[in-house]
C-alpha cells in the first residue's frame, strides 16, 4: 500500500488540504447523535498514521488498527499514548468490543472483493457493543470511477519537494491507481513507485454488507468530504 511513501504521507495530504480536524469534528457530532452506549471507547480501523485517531482522542479512548507496519510505526511515534494493532480488517480479533468503530478515508476499498467487504463489516460488527455505531467512508462506485485519469500532487517545502503523479486504471471491479513519486531533499532526488488496488462496490453492495452483519444502516450521501458515509447502528439487545 503506502509502504514506499509512508514517510511523506503527512506532507502529501496536507498539500491537498485534507482537513482532518474538521472531519474528526463531523465524526464526533454523528457519534454523539446516534450512539446509544454509555462508554467512550473507539477503534479506528485502517487508521494509517493515526491522523483521525489523534484528533478523536480528545473525546474518546481511542485505539487504532492497520495492516501496514510502516504506517503504524509513524502512528505510534506521533501518538505514543494511543494503542495500535497490526491486523487485517477482514479478520482481526482483539477480544473486546467498542462503543464506536470507524473506517475512514475510503480504506474499505482495500478489501477488494464483495466477500471480503462482507467479512470486514461482520468482523467490525463483532467488535461493536450493542447500541454502538460503525462509520465507514466508501471508495468510489463503479459508475464514479474514471479509468485513464491523470493527477498531480506537489509538496513545496524549503528542504522537501515532492511531485506525485497518479494514473487510474480498471480491471473488472478493481480500481487500480499507479503512483510515481519524485522526492527531492538536500541529500538528492529519489524515485519511488506504488500500485494500489481497491474494490469498486455499488451502493447496494455496501448496504447489503451492513444488513448481512445485522446492522441498521444509514447512508449519508455527502459524508465527511463528499464521498458519502455509511453509518451502521447495532441494535440494543
Amino acid at each position: 500500500m503506502f509502504s514506499k511513501s509512508a514517510k511523506y504521507y503527512d506532507e502529501i495530504y496536507a498539500s491537498i488540504d485534507k482537513d482532518y480536524p474538521a472531519e474528526a469534528g463531523k465524526v464526533h457530532k454523528i457519534i454523539q447523535k446516534l450512539k446509544r452506549t454509555q462508554g467512550d471507547t473507539l477503534l479506528d480501523v485502517a487508521c494509517g498514521i493515526g491522523m483521525h485517531a489523534g484528533y478523536l482522542s480528545k473525546h474518546y479512548k481511542v485505539e487504532g488498527l492497520d495492516l501496514d507496519p510502516k504506517m503504524l510505526a509513524i502512528a505510534r511515534r506521533k501518538h505514543p499514548k494511543i494503542r495500535f494493532h497490526q491486523e487485517d480488517m477482514t479478520r482481526f480479533n482483539i477480544n473486546r468490543q467498542f462503543d464506536v468503530i470507524i473506517c475512514l478515508f475510503s480504506s474499505i476499498g482495500y478489501v477488494k472483493t464483495k466477500p471480503r467487504l462482507q467479512k470486514a463489516i461482520k468482523t467490525m460488527n463483532q467488535h461493536l457493543l450493542p447500541g454502538g455505531v460503525l462509520l465507514v467512508e466508501p471508495w468510489f462506485t463503479p459508475k464514479q470511477w474514471h479509468p485513464g485519469r491523470v493527477s498531480v500532487t506537489q509538496v513545496n517545502k524549503p528542504d522537501l519537494r515532492i511531485v506525485r503523479m497518479s494514473l487510474s486504471r480498471q480491471r473488472g471491479k478493481l480500481s487500480i491507481v499507479e503512483f510515481q513519486y519524485l522526492i527531492g531533499t538536500p541529500k538528492g532526488i529519489e524515485h519511488r513507485a506504488e500500485t494500489h488496488e481497491l474494490g469498486l462496490f455499488t451502493h447496494a453492495e455496501y448496504l447489503d454488507a451492513f444488513k448481512s452483519a445485522g446492522l441498521n444502516v444509514i447512508h449519508d450521501k455527502k459524508g465527511l468530504d463528499g464521498r458519502g458515509l455509511y453509518i451502521g447502528k447495532k441494535p440494543v439487545k
